[in-house]
């Protein structure tokens, strides 16, 4: 939230859905992402509690095929335009 700077990322069956891909980002601050891990590991998790926002933009079942979920991630990416800012 201080630097403007955006984050969209997906749960898939291959992270065991929405549930645990939040509680990783509860306990550790990056939930796996190379990038927030390398963050994290920078500035530590108490800059990630403190200026970090998190949003669920769209949930899906376990039904939903992963490539359905990755297809809205990558729509989001753009609506958003995260890979720009």
């Amino acid at each position: 939230m201080n630097n403007g700077k955006l984050y969209v990322g997906s749960a898939t069956s291959n992270s065991q859905m929405l549930l645990t891909r939040w509680s990783n980002y509860v306990q550790n601050g990056h939930g796996g992402n190379k990038e927030l891990v390398a963050l994290v590991n920078e500035k530590g998790l108490d800059y990630v509690k403190k200026y970090f926002q998190y949003t669920i933009l769209e949930n899906y079942n376990g039904k939903v095929d992963d490539k359905i979920v990755l297809q809205r991630e990558s729509y989001w990416k753009e609506a958003l335009q995260s890979r720009t800012f």
